[in-house]
């Protein structure tokens, strides 16, 4: 199709006129997303990942698979255990989304102006990247511990990198998360 071939131009309207713009920026963000982190895989040094018990920070990617896919890339600092801990998720422009504390009785969120209490760290995980998370495997694989967990196959074949790959079958959607970790001394981690 050439530009300003009308023909063609009448032919996308549809399609796009259903694409509200928060779905289009989200699109946008996600792919922007993936091409750094597959250009980093190609081009950054290769140094190990250090593990600094109790102390993670990197980005999360969450891909669902569902009718209309959805995608989720963030930064994230997390501290403590699935027992006590806390937890700020950031946008790719470095904005504070949401912070989560938790103790073993509750868990507090925020994001923006709202607040929310629950007694289960699982929900307001869930409410914070849009699909489960078992937070408690995640903090084993955070620690390079493969535990096993219902519905989910995690890889820590490249963890020594400060990489972490694992798909949710079970329930549907099914769900691809992918960490990356940075070293506590700062510096990026190879992706």
């Amino acid at each position: 199709m050439r530009v300003g071939d009308r023909a063609g131009s009448a032919a996308l309207a549809p399609a796009a006129a259903g694409w509200s713009r928060r779905r289009w920026l989200r699109t946008g963000v996600a792919a922007g997303g993936a091409v750094l982190l597959a250009g980093c895989e190609l081009f950054g040094p290769r140094r190990p990942y250090v593990l600094h018990q109790g102390i993670w920070r990197g980005r999360i990617s969450i891909h669902t698979e569902e009718e209309r896919s959805e995608s989720y890339i963030a930064s994230f600092y997390l501290r403590g255990s699935a027992a006590q801990g806390a937890l700020e998720v950031y946008n790719p422009l470095g904005s504070i989304m949401a912070r989560l504390e938790w103790n073993e009785r509750l868990a507090h969120l925020r994001a923006g102006s709202q607040e929310y209490a629950d007694a289960s760290l699982d929900n307001l995980v869930r409410d914070v990247f849009g699909t489960p998370i078992p937070v408690r495997a995640l903090f084993a694989w955070l620690s390079g511990d493969a535990v096993e967990e219902d519905g989910w196959q995690v890889d820590l074949s490249r963890y020594g990198r400060g990489r972490i790959d694992a798909v949710r079958q079970q329930p549907l959607p099914v769900a691809r998360m992918r960490i990356v970790l940075q070293s506590g001394d700062g510096e990026e981690e190879v992706l």
